[in-house]
């Protein structure tokens, strides 16, 4: 009986493993096999790089989106990179690939080369932009797009793009927030005066020649005139209730210091409830720069447990 039952169960596996080849669908690699492995060639769907113009606004924005092989349709991250956007986390967004997501890298309005001048303000707008564009059925198709499950992934600013976007997009299945920035206290810094922290950005913000439009004395005055909902990420809590939040930082992160830019802000979730909240502290600089595999394989493995369809 058990003899039978072991060769009924195989003839079940292999008919299975021959409709989804047929299909054209791809077996989704291990989390240790996206880590460091290269997937087989699926020469129907293969994975690709697929150049992008994103409209936001009337102006155009630079993209590119990563596209797992397999005929899909695949769970999609959009990342989001920080001030100006040297870190660009594209060896996630590599793994992610190759763990059977599409992964999405644009730069803002006024940044590197994308039409129009670069703003604070205008960071989730132009994300829900590009959420807007994937889920456009003809882009959705075209891009094997899983409507259902779309993420977004930041880094530094771009963590405080992430949280922004989450707490207005609905539809939103995840959200990640890599050492997340708090413009909230950024502009405490320039209503008091401007201090240590006010001073050393507006000395960088005019440096960062490759944003179009942007200077320390616009920086300080978007801050100021703005109100502080839109900047402090412990008042986004309520837009991310039924969301998935993945949240980490670097233990000798001094960019954005866990005490003052991360620990407050999950505690303000915690208290609220009804967010599916991961919060995280690892080794690691502003950039994780020597912990790039395990801030990797965290991503992944959460991103594998909330991230995909329920279909």
């Amino acid at each position: 009986m058990i003899k039978q039952y072991a060769h009924r169960l195989s003839q079940i596996l292999v008919v299975v493993f021959a409709s989804m080849l047929l299909s054209g669908l791809s077996l989704a690699a291990t989390l240790e096999e996206a880590l460091s492995e290269d997937p087989a060639h699926d020469s129907q769907y293969p994975a690709s790089v697929v150049e992008l113009s994103i409209p936001s606004a009337g102006s155009r924005m630079p993209a590119h989106m990563y596209l797992a092989a397999g005929a899909g349709p695949h769970p999609t991250v959009v990342l989001l990179h920080g001030l100006p956007g040297n870190e660009r986390n594209l060896d996630v967004a590599q793994a992610l690939r190759r763990f059977g997501f599409n992964t999405l890298y644009f730069h803002y309005r006024g940044a590197w080369g994308a039409e129009g001048e670069y703003r604070f303000s205008q960071l989730p707008v132009d994300t829900l932009a590009v959420l807007d564009f994937l889920r456009d059925d003809k882009q959705a198709e075209r891009l094997r797009v899983d409507r259902k499950a779309l993420s977004v992934l930041g880094h530094s600013l771009g963590g405080y793009a992430a949280l922004a976007t989450g707490a207005r997009d609905a539809q939103l299945r995840c959200v990640v927030a890599l050492s997340p920035a708090n413009l909230g206290l950024w502009q405490a810094d320039v209503d008091n005066g401007g201090g240590t922290t006010s001073l050393r950005l507006k000395a960088y913000a005019d440096e960062l020649f490759m944003l179009e439009g942007f200077t320390g004395d616009r920086l300080e005055e978007e801050l100021a005139f703005a109100d502080v909902s839109l900047w402090d990420t412990r008042g986004f809590g309520p837009g991310l209730r039924g969301k998935s939040v993945l949240m980490m930082v670097g233990q000798q992160d001094q960019v954005t210091p866990a005490a003052t830019m991360f620990e407050p802000v999950v505690a303000a979730y915690k208290k609220l409830g009804d967010i599916d909240l991961t919060a995280k502290t690892i080794s690691g600089d502003h950039s994780f720069s020597w912990s790039r595999i395990k801030l990797t394989r965290e991503i992944l493995s959460w991103s594998d447990a909330h991230c995909r369809s329920e279909d």
